[in-house]
């Protein structure tokens, strides 16, 4: 009876090899990316692309194991999840978003790169000192983003305060 079930299992998981999930990536522009739209120093750039370009881009790196069911569909889940919150490879899309913002938090709070990824893979080990030199990094682009974004929406110093509002409100009231 055990060897019968055994057999089955085996045949189960031999078959579950030839059903692979998803990993195409969609075309992108190289100039959307993190390092073609923000400067970094060359060790910066090195660091973030071992510890988060995996999971994080569509420049992804997949290790031997990636192509064994069922730990492939764990495997790409997992790095689906991670472009969905956020992609370097589509940096132009989440520049100043919450996500990007969290970059830095999420290093402070020991959350990235995720331990059970770092066991796996040696590119992924950051020194201390590294891991605050990238903390301090994305801290920074958030600070220069946030700046911009304040820049942006104070209003124009020769516009007098509510005339762009009250002119909005004649418009609305001729259409009446």
């Amino acid at each position: 009876m055990l060897k019968r079930l055994l057999s089955i299992l085996l045949g189960v998981l031999l078959v579950a090899q030839f059903i692979r999930p998803d990993r195409s990536v969609p075309a992108v522009d190289p100039a959307a990316d993190l390092f073609a739209m923000e400067q970094a120093p060359p060790d910066i750039q090195a660091w973030v692309k071992g510890a988060c370009y995996d999971c994080h881009s569509y420049a992804t790196e997949y290790p031997w194991y990636a192509g064994i069911t069922p730990v492939n569909w764990w495997l790409q889940r997992h790095i689906d999840e991670g472009r969905e919150v956020l992609n370097f490879s589509r940096w132009d899309q989440y520049r100043g978003s919450e996500a990007a913002a969290e970059s830095g938090e999420e290093m402070a709070e020991d959350e990235m790169p995720p331990k059970n990824y770092t066991w796996m893979h040696d590119h992924a080990r950051l020194t201390p000192a590294q891991h605050q030199a990238v903390m301090d990094w994305f801290n920074g682009l958030q600070a220069a983003g946030g700046e911009e974004e304040q820049e942006q929406e104070e209003p124009a110093k020769d516009v007098p305060p509510g005339s762009y509002d009250q002119q909005e409100d004649h418009e609305e009231e001729d259409e009446d």
